[in-house]
């Protein structure tokens, strides 16, 4: 045998031997499939499961458990179907009645709000009116008070004037009764004089009687004094008037009365204002 016939023998035998190795790796893993597939879960040992056809059934039973679920549902799905239609139908009534009445509030809105403008309008107007009217009021608060301001001037000068004339009134009585003295002693010197063979007549009329008074009035320009034609004066005669020793002016009669008169202020012999109470003299004080 030659060289090579011992090397095909050698690979005869390894193929061999691996052709074995194979039938016994086969065979050991061999499995019935028969059984495998009729064996029940009793005939299970170790982790060995159910048969093919036990599962089947399995699967089977599980179907038809799965197929009542899905009828079961179908029909649940049918109910709420219906119910969910009904439940949109009332949904849709209701919607067309909310949108309904939000078309009635949203009128009820608009007037309310015109209503409120008109309002807003005739409240501005009336409030302008209010803050006129309140201007008026107070300015004729403010004339009502100058009113009463000058009513009460008016009073007190009245209550003066008053004063006054109760006052020249007694002046007059005694004035009257002076006058009545003067006349007694006038138709006594007239009489004196006649038996003395003078007559009055043929005195000098231009001498002013050096007599005192007093202001008791003054008034634009022009003061009373209480002096009068009883007392020798008479118009146009000059009166020097004086306070508390000190030159204030003079003053030029303009009218007599028995026991008042009237006189003019010289402006240019003007030494201060005349006031009431001041001393007036038809003679300059050394």
């Amino acid at each position: 045998m030659n060289v090579i016939g011992k090397v095909f023998l050698f690979a005869v035998f390894i193929m061999s031997l691996m052709l074995m190795t194979f039938a016994g790796a086969i065979f050991v893993s061999h499995v019935n499939w028969r059984d495998e597939v009729k064996r029940l879960p009793e005939e299970c040992v170790g982790p060995q499961e159910p048969g093919y056809e036990y599962q089947l059934q399995l699967a089977k039973k599980e179907k038809e458990r799965l197929t009542a679920e899905i009828t079961e549902l179908k029909k649940n799905v049918s109910a709420s179907e219906k119910a969910r239609d009904q439940v949109l139908a009332k949904l849709q009534t209701a919607v067309v009645s909310k949108d309904r009445q939000l078309r009635e509030l949203q009128r009820e809105k608009s007037e309310r709000e015109e209503k409120l403008r008109t309002q807003t309008a005739e409240l501005e107007a009336v409030t302008a009116d209010l803050r006129t009217a309140r201007e008026k009021v107070e300015t004729l608060v403010k004339q009502v008070a100058e009113q009463q301001q000058k009513v009460d001037s008016q009073v007190d000068r009245s209550a003066e004037l008053s004063a006054q004339l109760a006052e020249s009134k007694s002046f007059l009585a005694i004035a009257e009764e002076r006058k009545a003295q003067l006349e007694r002693q006038l138709n006594n010197a007239r009489l004196l004089l006649n038996q003395s063979g003078l007559d009055i007549d043929s005195l000098p009329k231009d001498r002013v009687p050096t007599i005192d008074g007093q202001v008791v009035a003054v008034a634009a320009g022009s003061i009373e004094v209480s002096l009068g034609s009883d007392d020798g004066l008479q118009k146009g005669h000059l009166l020097e008037v004086y306070r508390g020793g000190e030159y204030v002016g003079r003053a030029v009669v303009t009218g007599v009365r028995p026991d008042r008169a009237i006189a003019r202020i010289i402006e240019e012999y003007a030494r201060g204002i005349v006031q009431r109470g001041d001393r007036v003299t038809t003679r300059l004080k050394a």
